[in-house]
């Protein structure tokens, strides 16, 4: 990519190309001297984005506006001057945005990476060499049909989120980001997957972690990055393969972290059914209300794995056999109540949909604990005026986009998980998707109520950036803010 520069001077010059060629692979940076010669320039050559000082900039002596204007140039102004003659010209002309000085490096690396992805998704950007040149690397049938050889050393990254609806979001910011060398970037239905050739297998991942940095600094969201490196010897079809093999470890490990494998990922062998011996054991353990010894064998069996790790679906089926121990206890002791059996078949659901091992641990230990102490009443009354106090903090702090589980707990003088686990079962819902419906909520009355811009919306609702606002507004509401607004 190409990227003209007009700077104030040349020491500013140099600190940009310093700040550019540091931060991004694939640009070239060419540098003017005056408006003027750039101008002359433009007569003759196809120019998508530049750079340009504007002060000192005069209509009168050089028609650039209207030559930037009218040729759809890409524009990006540093100014000294923050007054309303600078501002003006930027609307007249179109300008992307104005840098006034001093200017944070990072922000023009951002405005950079946001013209770059607009500009990979227009038609005519690439010639039809550079088209060619990606095409040859690898295509979806490569990943699933064709036994083609990579042809040099791969490395194969998939990006994985709890929620499949919120994958167009990672989609986005990965065309978004910078990878060195040639890479191509594939949406899949549970996850999206990265091809990229590879000199340096360590640069490679620094990458990756560079962008999983990136995303936890943006979104409320868990992510999981797997990466899967082969020699040229292998196809396409067996590196994909051995990747989405990998993927299932993130069922034990969870999100927010980086997973990298070179080979073959084996399952280790796993009885999914109860023995007798351990059925008896169930038994006594509900017969005696035993809730320290039941969450002691639960985390002694399932949260001490160690790689090789079984099939995810035969951990699940192993915990609809303890499940259905429990269930046997419910009739036994006529535990059916209509709250009872609507937490026993979300308990289920959790089991087999929920994408991490330790969280449906957590769910079936708080329901098996709700369930043996509902006579009592004991994790009732606690948790009931816990959740009024959770509920207050929420309602307080929802606009601001920092605040979460954590910042709750510490203001509750409470453990985290212990937060998360009341508040879920008492309330019947995570403290996440409460907080989420809160925020919301404010954000529909901002829209049906104001003409604020969308971006606004979604500061005053909570939300750090409105591409993270949009598909949870989505998600939650099923129609887009700017449908909700119109009244779809």
């Amino acid at each position: 990519m190409d990227i003209h520069l007009v700077a104030k001077d040349k020491l500013e010059a140099q600190g940009i190309r310093w700040v550019i060629e540091s931060h991004l692979t694939g640009v070239n940076l060419i540098t003017w001297n005056t408006i003027e010669e750039f101008e002359q320039m433009m007569e003759s050559q196809r120019v998508a984005f530049v750079i340009l000082n504007m002060d000192g900039w005069s209509d009168e002596k050089t028609k650039l506006g209207e030559a930037l204007k009218q040729k759809n140039v890409r524009w990006l102004g540093i100014s000294s001057e923050r007054i309303f003659q600078t501002a003006y010209r930027a609307l007249r002309y179109r300008a992307e945005d104005v840098l006034f000085r001093p200017f944070s490096p990072l922000e023009l690396i951002k405005h950079i990476q946001q013209l770059r992805y607009q500009l990979r998704n227009e038609p005519s950007y690439l010639n039809d060499d550079a088209k060619n040149e990606y095409a040859d690397m690898v295509d979806y049938p490569d990943l699933f049909l064709t036994e083609r050889q990579s042809g040099g050393p791969i490395t194969m990254a998939a990006f994985l989120i709890p929620q499949p609806l919120m994958l167009p979001l990672v989609y986005e910011q990965l065309l978004q980001h910078a990878f060195s060398g040639r890479y191509r970037i594939f949406a899949l239905s549970d996850f999206i997957l990265c091809v990229q050739e590879t000199k340096d297998a360590e640069v490679c991942k620094e990458e990756y972690q560079a962008f999983l940095a990136t995303w936890k600094e943006r979104m409320d969201e868990p992510l999981a990055i797997v990466i899967q490196t082969a020699s040229s010897e292998e196809s396409f079809k067996s590196i994909y393969q051995k990747t989405r093999e990998l993927t299932r470890q993130v069922f034990f490990q969870g999100y927010d972290i980086i997973l990298a494998e070179n080979g073959s990922a084996h399952s280790q062998e796993m009885d999914p059914f109860l023995t007798p011996l351990e059925q008896r054991q169930w038994i006594e353990m509900l017969e005696k209300r035993e809730t320290k010894a039941i969450r002691h064998w639960m985390e002694s069996a399932f949260l001490t794995f160690q790689p090789p790790y079984p099939d995810p679906e035969i951990v699940r089926i192993r915990l609809t056999s303890i499940l259905a121990q429990v269930r046997r206890h419910m009739k036994s002791h006529e535990l059916q109540s209509t709250q009872l059996e609507a937490a026993y078949h979300e308990v289920f659901q959790k089991i087999i949909h929920q994408p991490v091992m330790y969280q449906i641990i957590e769910e079936l230990l708080s329901f098996v604990e709700k369930l043996l102490y509902e006579d009592r009443g004991q994790l009732e009354g606690g948790a009931r005026s816990l959740v009024e106090k959770t509920r207050e903090l929420i309602e307080a702090n929802y606009w601001d986009c920092n605040w979460n589980l954590a910042a709750c707990a510490e203001a509750l003088r409470i453990n985290k998980s212990t937060l998360s686990r009341r508040f879920a079962a008492e309330s019947g819902q995570t403290f996440r998707d409460t907080l989420h419906q809160v925020r919301l909520r404010e954000a529909k009355r901002l829209l049906k109520e104001t003409d604020l811009p969308l971006e606004e919306v979604a500061r005053l609702a909570g939300y750090s950036h409105q591409s993270y606002f949009n598909a949870k507004f989505k998600l939650y509401e099923s129609v887009t803010p700017s449908a909700y607004r119109s009244g779809y």
